[in-house]
């Protein structure tokens, strides 16, 4: 009995599946309107996605009665899932349309309906388990994602909370690329601000993990963030190195993949951009309009924190100008006047370094104040200037350079530290009458750190500063003609007295010698004695009188004083002399400078009276705050200790009292035979008002 009903279901499914393989290209035709008028969904799939989903239904049946098993609908759904998720078809209307499909079969089965309906039934359960199944992921990955949304949002709400509470503009930013990094779930973030000067969209804030992503400076025309900027929309990319918008140079330099950027815009002016970048899965359209939220509150917080900024520093800069005029009508120093200026600068600008000039009428420069690093340095006179600052002069207009490195001229003179690399400057004429007398430069290590209204402050206090300057240079040439003035006269006294009262002395003993007699011979050597004697104080007295009027140390610095001494003491020929010096030295007070000035000038006068040697080294060094000099000659020597004990040797005394007067030491060392060596060390500065000349 078993074996005939087996046989007689063989047949029937064998009919069924022949009657639904030949009825295959009806049915696919049939079956469109019914399913069409189920739902919209069905109505609005496209003929292929129509005939994919009856195409399979058919097969799915065909192969489910040849093995009489469910099994083959399984593949059929993983095939059609996809579908109804997007197109938002209801469960229902899903088991309604695999209903219609059902119909359709058993009609075109013929006889065999009550197979067909039993593999519709079969069927149907099975996705409507699917569907459920899919619609309950659904609603849990639309609940994680509102939930996240909320969490999203809640941060939104914090990070507007905080950018708003806060004034500081770098705390302002730092907060919105932390904020921005985090609400996208990113790995980097920057902002970017135009810059006035170039156009260019310029980084002024990343994250930490930002450092080796993105550039300083970005142009606006062939980059993203540009695109964003010009236009005033987000831009999502996740496949960057191949997004056709991104010039070709730059898409083969970006090492991104993933890039969001959204525009900064205050009152329909875009400022700048934000841009995270690195997400993983890329970024979604989700992940721009929560970011766009977030730039809208952000360029607002920024706009409120530049405001403050620019009132802050007006507030300096007034009180800068206020300070630099009191100091106008105040102080007489020249010293102190540069020193004032460069504080006053420094407290309203980047300033790294800093040099004041003064024009020479040669077409070169003077720069009297230069320091660099918070170190000051010896001034340097008769410089040439590069073209951007010669601009300044010659424009007479205030000049921003924002990158040296990227400037297409000559190099920049460097006259500071060998060690630091200005890349920024800024630098304003001192203007006098129409006429640029002198040049006001701040400089910094960092690239673009100077705006136009920084040149123009610049030039306001150069204004200012040039009146102080004058005063100070008129009072100090005041000065310098008094002293030289008294050095004329104390020369014309020695002249017109002890050099003459010498000379006639001189005379006498020349006389007397001639009428020694003949055999007189103890006489004459007391006689030639004393006309040695007078000689060579009459020597003495005609160089104290050469150095009275020749004022080495007058409108030079202790170099080229030195220099000068060395090259006239050469200029004898008696000894070679060797100079072994920095190319530059720290402003040492006049009094330490003037008594360096004589040790060196003592040391030299005795290596020519004394001596006897062939080469004299002077060597000058920095040691901390003190500078060390040493004079070595490789002379006959002499007994240190026998030379203090007589009563005529009073240069090493004096030269020691010298150096002790302005809170120095030196050192004597020399041998019979082997030469002298003399050390001073002086400091930078002393704390006693007095000068020996």
């Amino acid at each position: 009995m078993s074996t005939v009903r087996a046989s007689a279901d063989l047949e029937q499914r064998t009919r069924t599946i022949e009657q639904l393989r030949a009825g295959r290209a009806r049915l696919l035709a049939c079956v469109v309107e019914p399913l069409s008028a189920v739902a919209e969904p069905y109505r609005a799939m496209t003929p292929e996605s129509r005939e994919a989903i009856i195409g399979g239904y058919i097969d799915a049946l065909i192969e489910a009665i040849e093995r009489d098993c469910i099994d083959p609908f399984l593949p059929f759904l993983d095939r059609i899932e996809p579908y109804w998720a997007p197109s938002g078809l209801s469960v229902a209307e899903v088991i309604r349309g695999i209903q219609v499909l059902g119909d359709a079969c058993r009609e075109t089965a013929g006889g065999e309906a009550a197979a067909i309906d039993q593999w519709t039934r079969r069927s149907t359960a099975l996705i409507a388990e699917r569907a459920v199944s899919a619609v309950n992921r659904q609603l849990e990955e639309e609940l994680a994602w509102h939930r996240e949304n909320e969490e999203r949002l809640l941060g939104l709400q914090r990070v507007s909370a905080a950018v708003h509470s806060e004034l500081d503009l770098q705390s302002v930013l730092a907060i919105i690329v932390e904020e921005a990094q985090r609400l996208t779930s990113s790995a980097a973030a920057v902002i970017r601000l135009v810059d006035e000067e170039s156009g260019h969209l310029r980084l002024i804030a990343r994250s930490d993990d930002a450092t080796a992503l993105f550039g300083d400076v970005m142009p606006v025309d062939g980059s993203l963030s540009g695109l964003s900027f010009r236009t005033g929309t987000p831009i999502i990319t996740n496949d960057l190195p191949h997004d056709s918008r991104l010039a070709e140079e730059m898409r083969g330099a970006t090492p991104l993949s993933s890039l969001l950027i959204v525009p900064l815009i205050v009152r329909d002016t875009p400022i700048g951009v934000i841009a995270v970048a690195e997400r993983e899965g890329g970024f979604s359209e989700q992940d721009e309009r929560l970011l766009s939220l977030f730039a809208d509150q952000a360029a607002a917080a920024i706009e409120h924190a530049r405001l403050y900024e620019h009132a802050q520093r007006r507030i300096a800069e007034m009180g800068a100008l206020q300070r630099i005029s009191s100091v106008i009508s105040s102080s007489l120093d020249i010293d102190e006047v540069f020193e004032a200026i460069y504080q006053e600068i420094a407290g309203v600008m980047p300033t790294d370094a800093l040099l004041i000039g003064l024009s020479r009428t040669d077409g070169l420069i003077d720069l009297e104040f230069i320091v660099d690093g918070n170190e000051r340095y010896a001034p340097r006179h008769a410089q040439h200037l590069s073209g951007p600052m010669r601009r300044a002069l010659t424009e007479c207009q205030p000049v921003v350079i924002g990158d040296i490195a990227a400037v297409d001229a000559a190099p920049m003179y460097r006259v500071g530290h060998p060690r630091t690399r200005v890349r920024s400057v800024a630098a304003a004429p001192m203007l006098q009458g129409g006429e640029a007398v002198g040049l006001l430069s701040a400089q910094s290590y960092t690239p673009y750190d100077y705006t136009a209204s920084d040149a123009r402050l610049l030039m306001t206090i150069a204004n200012h500063a040039v009146v102080a300057i004058e005063h100070a240079r008129l009072y100090a040439q005041a000065q310098h003609l008094a002293v030289a003035e008294e050095r004329n006269r104390l020369a014309r006294e020695i002249h017109d007295t002890l050099a003459q009262g010498l000379i006639g002395i001189s005379l006498y003993l020349e006389q007397v010698e001639l009428a020694l007699p003949e055999d007189d011979a103890g006489t004459r050597r007391l006689v030639e004695r004393a006309l040695t004697l007078t000689r060579s104080n009459l020597e003495e007295a005609r160089r104290s009188v050469k150095d009275l009027r020749a004022a080495q140390l007058e409108g030079r610095s202790l170099l080229e004083g030195i220099g000068l001494l060395l090259a006239e003491q050469e200029a004898d020929g008696v000894f070679r002399v060797e100079l072994k010096a920095p190319l530059s030295l720290p402003p040492l007070e006049p009094p330490v400078e003037t008594a360096l000035y004589r040790v060196i000038q003592e040391a030299l006068t005795n290596c020519r009276k004394h001596a006897r040697c062939q080469r004299v080294t002077v060597r000058l060094a920095l040691d901390d705050d003190r500078l060390l000099a040493t004079i070595t000659d490789d002379g006959q020597g002499f007994d240190p200790e026998r030379a203090s004990a007589e009563p005529n040797r009073f240069g090493l005394a004096s030269m020691r009292e010298r150096i002790e007067r302005v809170g120095g030491e030196l050192w004597l060392e020399s041998t019979p035979g082997r030469g002298t060596t003399i050390r001073a060390s002086v400091p930078r500065c002393h704390a006693l008002a007095v000068s020996d000349d």
